[in-house]
C-alpha cells in the first residue's frame, strides 16, 4: 500500500506532466505518445489518457475560444491542437 508520501508525489507528477503537455500543445508542438511517454517515464497509454483529460478541458470549457481539439495528425504521427476555422 502506498503511503501519503508517495500519493502526493506521484498527483504532484501528473500535473506537472498534464502541464507540460499542455503547454506544449499551446505552443504548436507535435506530441508522439511514445516520446512522451520516455520522457515522463510512464506509459503511452497514460499519455493518451492525459491528452483525452486535456481535450475534454478544451471541448467542454474552452469552446467559445478558438480551439476545437486536441487531434491527431497522421503524417506526423502526433497529436496537436486542432484550431477551428475562422
Amino acid at each position: 500500500m502506498k503511503g501519503v508520501k508517495e500519493v502526493i508525489e506521484e498527483a504532484s507528477t501528473k500535473t506537472i506532466r498534464v502541464l507540460s503537455l499542455f503547454e506544449m500543445l499551446n505552443s504548436g508542438e507535435i506530441i508522439k505518445k511514445k516520446e512522451a511517454a520516455e520522457h515522463f517515464k510512464v506509459s503511452e497509454k497514460t499519455i493518451h489518457r492525459d491528452l483525452k483529460e486535456i481535450n475534454v478541458y478544451y471541448t467542454k470549457y474552452k469552446y467559445k475560444t478558438l480551439v476545437n481539439c486536441v487531434a491527431y495528425n497522421r503524417e506526423e504521427k502526433g497529436y496537436y491542437l486542432k484550431v477551428r476555422n475562422r
